[in-house]
């Protein structure tokens, strides 16, 4: 089993980002996020160097997320998406459903450039 459900402590949100708009000026305005899902519990999956083939800059910004097996009724996690976790922003790249036991399902995301 990937987690347990005491294991799930750190709180995330789900968000797509919205492409900025053009006001009447011209000028850029920038528009808030969609959020998809407000608060989530997550275990935030420790990585080993192994995992990622001798890459360190990847090592320090990609994340593993473990969340409750989403249902068919909630909305879908796609790559379009983005992770909120500690004020910290991160591009999913990957959401790798449990299909087997639908307990636990994984986010696999890179820290999204500042």
């Amino acid at each position: 089993m990937i987690a347990e459900t005491g294991d799930l402590t750190e709180i995330i949100k789900i968000v797509r980002p919205q492409a900025p708009t053009i006001d009447e000026y011209g000028d850029e305005v920038s528009s808030s996020d969609e959020v998809i899902y407000p608060m989530l519990y997550a275990m935030l999956r420790s990585k080993n160097a192994n995992d990622v083939e001798k890459n360190l800059s990847t090592l320090s910004t990609s994340a593993q997320f473990v969340i409750r097996h989403r249902f068919s009724g909630e909305p879908i996690i796609t790559t379009d998406m983005e992770l909120i976790h500690n004020n910290e922003r991160y591009k999913i790249t990957n959401f790798n459903v449990d299909t087997q036991y639908k307990n636990f399902d994984v986010i696999i995301c890179q820290k999204a450039p500042e």
